[in-house]
């Protein structure tokens, strides 16, 4: 019988996590599998949480990957209270995700109604299906990271989660990559978000009684249901991920061709 990794034990996911000093989830797109059998080239493409906690350290691993674009899904005032680092030869782009601005601490969350909102069962799921289409952000990033010059990019939002989940979906489907592997790519941040996680159960203890804070933590927890639902919504009004992306991104057959062809290599 397989057992699971426990959360805090990522030495299984050593060629993909980097490690980082004040920085959560930063991880590699690189290794998967496509359908046509090929692999994402590794060093190319990141995800991750914010920025704003880079050391020295952090900042010279950081130039040791070669990373030419930063792409920030977050806020405007997510983005001032926590800023990206500016650091030579990197561009910085920075493309709200979603409408409405994301509380950037605990007390500010407490005082919107955004904690009570995030009880609801359906809270990630209908969060996804309203970014999912139309959306400006998603398709700048779709046309950086088409661009060769662009790559070795990193794209982010707060916890490199929910947006950077989005994201990261939508450019290994246009890559070729099976949705299941997508799915389970999704899935890592569950581990890799849980010091974060731990963090913020313990300041929702100091607004939330222990049964609102357990509900809490459950609610954030990332299923898989919930990029499967991103997923049908795609057929449902598109009929497939090869039109949904020529007709959202502009990204027709020869320019997956192209973009494949930069970001694939032979396994």
């Amino acid at each position: 019988m397989t057992t699971q990794p426990a959360l805090n034990d990522l030495s299984d996911l050593a060629d993909r996590v980097l490690p980082f000093e004040g920085v959560l989830n930063f991880r590699d797109l690189g290794g998967y599998p496509t359908e046509d059998g090929r692999r994402v080239k590794r060093g190319i493409l990141f995800r991750a949480a914010e920025l704003t906690g880079m050391t020295d350290k952090d900042k010279e691993l950081f130039r040791s990957l070669g990373i030419k674009t930063i792409f920030d899904y977050r806020g405007a005032r997510e983005a001032q209270a926590k800023p990206d680092p500016v650091l030579p030869g990197v561009t910085n782009i920075h493309q709200p995700a979603i409408a409405e601005e994301v509380p950037a601490d605990m007390r500010d969350m407490v005082q919107s109604g955004h904690l009570a909102h995030m009880l609801s069962a359906d809270f990630l799921t209908n969060m996804y299906l309203d970014m999912a289409f139309g959306n400006s952000s998603f398709k700048r990033l779709m046309e950086t990271v088409a661009n060769p010059d662009n790559l070795g990019l990193l794209h982010h939002c707060a916890g490199g989660r929910d947006r950077t989940g989005v994201g990261s979906a939508y450019i290994l489907l246009a890559l070729g990559v099976p949705r299941e592997t997508i799915i389970e790519d999704y899935l890592i941040s569950n581990r890799t978000l849980a010091p974060m996680n731990a963090a913020m159960k313990e300041q929702m203890a100091a607004y939330l009684s222990a049964e609102q804070t357990e509900r809490m933590i459950a609610a954030l927890e990332l299923r898989r249901e919930t990029m499967a639902a991103l997923f049908s919504a795609i057929d449902e009004r598109y009929g497939s991920a090869e039109a949904f992306l020529e007709r959202e991104f502009g990204m027709d057959a020869e320019k997956r061709r192209r973009f494949q062809d930069c970001c694939l290599e032979t396994a």
